[in-house]
């Protein structure tokens, strides 16, 4: 693994396949179309090459609690990002692996007839060890590309313990980062590109079906408040500045007050970008106390967790808590409750 620049990782030391027919961009956590920079990067890498750009993204049915509450959200989105890929030259395909029969390794294949794979730099969950995979059965290079906060990862070359210890780094940093996002534009279309690869045709009327067709939880059922997309998302993003965002610094804690975004989902499936929600923020007309807060969440609490995920494996364990919090669990391990 090496550290090309400040958000990309070369993950392996294969050389381009100078035959290959398409750069390919494994779309993982950044479910997006605008604000991702391993988007732009693949943009970047295909151009650089005179070679069109395929995205692919799968959801497979075996993920850690897969249900129809999640796949319904998750292809709630898809629609909306095959229309805008079309839009920009790019071939997009989705495809949903409903069972332990349906067809497996589809990344690798596709990786055959790739110059090089761009991915996602997401620290945590399932997609360390997706990319591990990858590495092992693809012939060309593999990038990770960190799109996950307003400041790149890398920058914080050491865990940090607490809000207090990281946000004067974020606040000296942070000028340098909160910044408009550059678009890169794919200059070879994807138009007529043929790829051997199965394809999901996933549209509004068709997604309750598709979950249902999957070997995941039923028994948490799809969410009738909230839906997936960067449109909805936007809309969330839209009414938080307009109807919460005001009275958030005093709101944001009672909990018989709707005060708080609501935003949580999109930033989680990646739907949308931190960047864009904090320059919203920025700009809304609301009280500077009021937007000081939720910038606090979402930049320096928010990157703090990514910070914590990154340099310590054992995140999800108790054995990642600070070595007086075990000591105390321990003596307290018999008391009555």
């Amino acid at each position: 693994m090496k550290q090309i620049s400040e958000r990309v990782q070369l993950l392996n030391n294969k050389p381009a396949n100078n035959d290959g027919k398409y750069v390919l961009y494994w779309m993982q956590m950044f479910k997006r179309t605008t604000h991702n920079h391993a988007l732009n990067f693949a943009i970047e890498q295909a151009n650089e090459r005179k070679l069109p750009l395929v995205v692919y993204e799968g959801l497979k049915f075996y993920y850690p609690w897969a249900s129809d509450r999640f796949h319904t959200f998750i292809l709630e989105g898809v629609e909306e990002k095959r229309r805008a890929f079309k839009k920009l030259g790019i071939k997009y395909i989705f495809y949903l692996q409903k069972n332990d029969k349906s067809p497996k390794q589809t990344v690798a294949k596709l990786a055959k007839s790739a110059a090089l794979i761009v991915t996602d730099d997401f620290p945590c969950f399932i997609i360390p060890d997706h990319n591990k995979a990858i590495v092992k059965r693809a012939e060309i290079p593999v990038y990770a590309v960190d799109s996950n906060g307003v400041i790149p990862m890398s920058r914080f070359e050491k865990e940090e313990f607490a809000a207090r210890t990281i946000r004067p780094k974020i606040k000296k940093l942070l000028p340098d980062y909160f910044v408009k996002f550059k678009v890169e534009k794919i200059v070879i279309k994807a138009e007529n590109l043929k790829v051997n690869c199965p394809d999901t045709e996933v549209n509004a009327k068709n997604i309750a079906d598709l979950v249902g067709q999957c070997a995941i939880d039923h028994s948490v059922k799809a969410s009738e408040i909230y839906h997936g997309g960067t449109a909805n998302g936007r809309k969330r993003l839209k009414n938080f500045i307009e109807k919460i965002l005001p009275d958030y610094e005093t709101s944001r804690n009672k909990p018989d007050f709707d005060g708080s975004s609501r935003l949580s989902s999109y930033l989680h499936f990646g739907f949308l970008s931190p960047l864009e929600i904090a320059f919203a923020v920025r700009e809304a007309d609301a009280p500077k106390t009021a937007k000081e807060a939720y910038l606090e969440e979402l930049i320096v609490r928010r990157e703090l967790s990514y910070n914590l995920t990154r340099h310590n494996l054992k995140y999800d364990s108790i054995e990642a808590l600070p070595d007086w919090v075990q000591k105390t669990m321990r003596e307290h391990i018999d008391d009555e409750r």
